[in-house]
């Protein structure tokens, strides 16, 4: 019998081996959700798993990690094997948790930025800023000229320290140039009710916290808080637009996965992930919670929290905040 050369016997091999790569993937794929079922982040990855489920053709399986400021659930993924079947649907709140580590030495047990990687951005969660219709100020120049004359009088709150309503706050105080009080609360929801209460007079919550109290005339909507006005409410204006420059919140979401998924993975998620987003269907279904579809690559994505982050230790630095 004739001698096979082993050259062949490598391409026969390579050969045959190439569908067992190219099967990604061929099991369930699992979204972790930091936070609890219910909320913005968690309704956003139900709208979004069954459209992405059909372009992959595996189950998509959204688990819900809650617990310790996302801490938990961040850490279930970072701890998976990085083969594509375990990811994160990371928000904002991450880049607010890579500047708190950094400002106040807090140990967690994981580093974001290096054992994470951006898959795909996702979507824009708009902020804005609000005060009860029976507040006098109608924009933003009479609010900061208000703020400025009655010193220390104004109250704003949020769902608790740390939490981007709570540094959107301080950062409109640093920006402006006046001096507000901050409530902290157990949820946006308590605060809210406050604010429909006049007991505090501004919030800067997620736009799709804020839409039924503008829609109903409850509540004065002054700006936005990201770059660009948002689609959901085209009527109101930016910070920027407003008068005060160099704001910007920019509530998102975006998959990651832990760093050693292979790119190959990376790329199939992505451009299934991005094919998903300009779905119609799957943009009115987000539009409908106040969630604006952003597809957009890894890179845009791993660029969004490195300047968020920037931003955040810069403002945490300079007031130097007492997070306890």
């Amino acid at each position: 019998m004739k001698k096979i050369p082993l050259v062949l016997l490598l391409s026969a091999l390579v050969i045959l081996t190439r569908p067992l790569y190219a099967a990604y993937p061929d099991r369930p794929i699992h979204i972790v959700v930091p936070f609890a079922p219910g909320g913005a982040t968690d309704l956003a990855a139900r709208i979004i798993a069954p459209a992405l489920q059909a372009r992959l053709g595996q189950p998509v399986v959204i688990d819900n990690k809650a617990g310790a400021g996302a801490t938990i659930g961040t850490a279930a993924v970072v701890t998976s094997p990085p083969d594509g079947y375990t990811l994160l649907l990371g928000s904002a709140a991450n880049a607010i948790g890579n500047a708190i580590s950094n400002y106040s030495q807090k140990k967690l047990p994981y580093v974001f930025e290096r054992d994470f990687v951006g898959v795909a951005l996702v979507a824009e969660v708009p902020g804005v800023l609000i005060v009860p219709s029976s507040f006098s100020v109608q924009n933003l120049a009479q609010l900061i000229a208000y703020a400025k004359t009655h010193p220390g009088e104004l109250s704003y709150g949020s769902p608790g320290f740390g939490t981007s309503v709570h540094l959107a706050g301080e950062l409109f105080e640093s920006l402006a140039g006046v001096q507000l009080v901050h409530i902290p609360y157990k949820g946006a929801s308590p605060a809210m009710t406050d604010l429909l209460g006049q007991r505090i007079q501004l919030m800067f919550p997620a736009l799709s916290v804020a839409q039924p109290y503008i829609e109903s005339g409850k509540v004065r909507a002054l700006a936005v808080t990201t770059r660009q006005r948002s689609s959901l409410a085209p009527n109101v204006p930016t910070m920027q637009e407003a008068g005060l420059s160099g704001y910007e919140v920019s509530g998102w979401l975006g998959i990651f996965a832990p760093k050693a998924v292979s790119p190959e993975n990376l790329l199939k998620l992505e451009k299934a992930i991005t094919a998903t987003l300009k779905d119609p269907q799957v943009r009115q279904s987000l539009a409908k919670i106040s969630i604006e579809a952003m597809p957009g690559s890894a890179l845009v994505l791993n660029e969004k929290l490195d300047s968020d982050t920037e931003r955040w230790n810069k403002l945490l630095k300079n007031k130097k905040l007492d997070l306890q």
